[in-house]
């Protein structure tokens, strides 16, 4: 997802793209919250994933591509310039000897040991497949929703269920969603909010951290019927071109995640506990 790829800007003005999506839910978490001005990631996910667990940057823990498969290094070969060895198999739990990766104690690791709840929902995307670091209750979480080493879903689509036969881009966990025909995007949401009202509704005050992470927008950009009818056939004016079929997939699965993130702030609000959450803060503008 690029940082103009919602209605909420992040520049001194709103650019031409921020109007072409419609991200209402995102434009009230950044009114009621905190919203980064300046801020920089890699332009693949794993290493901006692995640096949410550690704390670290790329250049420290050293993830600097996309994982999959052990001990598989995946960057193009070609040209003059040889690239160093770089941790291809990702960051590892704390006290885990593995080549080419860097241990960690994560954040959901430092809350669990403080008391808290932790729910992993959705892409993780930390270490390679066959190490511990492909599991996220390997790094704290009491609950991994759909999490491994794959970094995207063969489909979003229910009827698929999810899968593609011989794909490494599998999500699993979630039958009963698929059976109903459900995107992806919303079987997430749901099993979250399942998964969290239950540990609420065991009345054992004890605080929760709930990471949310979608495969959305990632490949393979299938149409989410909900919502591709507001965007088809749209004029593009910075483009001089109406919107191709990818273009209308994109925005219809940042609407999806949208919606997703208006679902779960409405859970908290029915639940009375929106107030006693992180989103309570008062929006500040941080430029440093």
């Amino acid at each position: 997802m690029g940082w103009q790829e919602t209605s909420v800007p992040f520049h001194s003005e709103v650019t031409p793209l921020n109007n072409r999506y419609q991200t209402p839910n995102m434009q009230k978490l950044a009114e009621k919250g905190v919203k980064f001005m300046q801020a920089y990631a890699c332009a693949i996910s794993s290493p901006s994933r692995c640096s949410l667990m550690s704390g670290m940057n790329a250049a420290r823990h050293r993830v600097t591509n996309w994982t999959l498969n052990y001990n598989s290094n995946n960057d193009a070969t070609g040209g003059s310039i040889t690239l160093p060895d770089w941790n291809y198999n990702g960051i590892q739990p704390a006290g885990t000897t593995v080549n080419n990766a860097t241990s960690i104690t994560s954040l959901p690791q430092i809350l669990h040991d403080n008391g808290y709840y932790t729910i992993h929902c959705g892409k993780a995307h930390f270490g390679a497949k066959n190490t511990a670091g492909e599991d996220p209750l390997k790094f704290g979480f009491d609950v991994n929703i759909a999490g491994g080493a794959n970094g995207g879903p063969a489909s979003y689509l229910g009827s698929d269920n999810y899968c593609t036969a011989g794909s490494d881009f599998w999500i699993n966990g979630l039958d009963e969603y698929a059976e109903q025909g459900m995107f992806l995007t919303e079987a997430l949401t749901q099993e979250a909010c399942r998964v969290l009202g239950e540990h609420l509704d065991s009345q054992s005050n004890q605080p929760f951290y709930l990471y949310m992470a979608h495969y959305a927008i990632h490949a393979p950009y299938n149409a989410d019927s909900r919502f591709t009818s507001r965007y088809t056939g749209v004029f593009d004016e910075q483009l001089g071109q109406t919107l191709n079929s990818t273009e209308v997939n994109i925005a219809a699965l940042v609407e999806g995640m949208d919606k997703s993130l208006g679902d779960i702030m409405t859970f908290l609000d029915d639940r009375a506990i929106a107030e006693n959450t992180i989103s309570s803060c008062p929006i500040t503008e941080v430029r440093p």
